[in-house]
């Protein structure tokens, strides 16, 4: 019996290795499911997400003459903002992501891998997007790619609404002597969604005027800051990213209030030219009033320690501009009081000094700026330092150089000139 039993086992052994195997060759298609179009701003910046094909964690690229990814030397893809643009080519050949077309099936191979990722554009934020496939929610591997084994037709999609969120900006509001800044709430700090406004007050202390206050909206990266310290204001100033805010009117506190419209960016809030109201004692005005009738007699007052009384009259500055356009070069006024502006005409008080920053990114214009004043400095002979430093933001050198005018007692005509 036992014999028998081995040869029937023998011959099923025989059989069933003998029974040739045929690969599964069939297909399967995936559809990727398109962005609603009820979602804010798809008419201006196209769909709210798109799916971009990968192979092995890495989004894959092609020609396209409208790309905005440049191939640079490290083998990586790039965007124009993210290289220096002196670098790029003329002739250089842009890239864009390989996309997924939505709403049409496409066809897969069975037993393959389908990769992709999902990028947004820039109203909304990629890390808030929930993906589902069949109704099922994905993940993402260790590569932020999501990788499905094809055994099956698939729908993808990402679910809106609550999982899909705009991306969100912080606004600053930084206080200062003799003014605070704050929202409506009594914050001090904030967070605003792509396209929203976002409101705020100054609140002037006691013993402050803000006759002379300017508010200035900074738009832009906050994060500079740590790379170029005091000088980030002066920068973004320059640079066009400002704007002074007008004031909306004035609260029940008596505090002016302000909006900043469609936020896109980080946002900065500086307040300059708030002054604290200094009342001269009756000595000052005795002083004041003693040198102006002995100098009505052209009486030396030096012997009465007149000379160092500041006269209550302001003096015109005047500045004349001969620069050709198109020159990379910027200035700012800076006066006694450090308010910045940049005016052509303006009006100090005798004995004050006006100082006058330069910013290019232009290194010939180092040895072409020419600076005079009259009275004071006709010849233009003055020791200015050029300094070099580095925007990380944007990875380009800039220069830097000061010229000072000081104890202005008179009409003054500034002359700035290239050679």
């Amino acid at each position: 019996m036992k014999k028998v039993l081995s040869i029937i086992l023998a011959a099923l052994m025989l059989l069933t290795v003998g029974i040739p195997v045929f690969a599964d060759d069939s297909t399967y298609t995936a559809t990727f499911k398109s962005a609603s179009a009820s979602l804010p701003y798809t008419d201006q910046f196209g769909p709210a997400y798109y799916f971009v094909k990968t192979e092995n964690g890495v989004p894959l690229f092609e020609e396209d003459p409208n790309g905005l990814y440049y191939l640079a030397n490290d083998g990586r893809y790039h965007t124009r903002e993210e290289l220096i643009e002196d670098t790029i080519p003329v002739d250089a050949t842009t890239y864009s992501p390989v996309r997924f077309a939505t709403d049409t099936p496409i066809t897969l191979e069975s037993n393959t891998n389908l990769s992709f990722i999902v990028q947004t554009n820039e109203v909304y934020n990629v890390a808030t997007a929930s993906v589902f496939i069949n109704g099922v929610l994905a993940t993402q591997n260790e590569a932020g790619e999501y990788v499905v084994y094809v055994d099956r037709d698939f729908n993808i999609e990402v679910k809106e609404g609550n999982s899909l969120l705009r991306n969100h900006f912080n606004v600053v509001l930084t206080s200062g002597e003799g003014y605070s800044v704050r929202t409506l709430q009594g914050e001090n700090y904030r967070v605003a969604y792509y396209g929203d406004s976002f409101r705020f007050r100054v609140r002037i202390a006691s013993g402050y005027s803000d006759a002379d206050m300017k508010v200035t909206l900074v738009r832009g990266e906050n994060d500079l800051a740590q790379f170029l310290g005091d000088d980030a204001d002066l920068l973004a100033r320059i640079s066009g990213d400002s704007e002074t805010l007008s004031s909306d009117g004035v609260d029940s506190e008596g505090c002016r209030t302000y909006t900043i419209k469609n936020i896109t960016s980080n946002c900065k809030i500086i307040v300059s030219g708030v002054r604290e109201k200094k009342k001269a004692d009756i000595l000052t005005y005795l002083k004041r009033i003693l040198k102006m009738i002995l100098d009505v007699f052209h009486i030396d007052t030096s012997f009465l320690g007149l000379d160092d009384v500041v006269s209550l009259a302001y003096y015109t500055v005047n500045i004349n501009e001969n620069v050709p356009a198109g020159t990379d070069l910027d200035y700012i006024m800076i006066t006694g009081t450090t308010d910045p502006f940049k005016m052509n005409q303006f009006n100090v008080m005798s004995g004050e000094s006006v100082t006058i920053d330069f910013v290019t990114y232009d290194e010939s214009v180092k040895d072409r700026l020419k600076v005079t004043w009259d009275p004071g400095n006709t010849g233009g002979v003055y020791s200015n330092v050029w300094t070099a430093k580095l925007n990380r933001a944007t990875g380009k050198v800039y220069y830097t150089t000061t010229f000072m005018i000081d104890n202005i007692r008179s009409t003054t005509n500034v002359n700035i000139t290239l050679n």
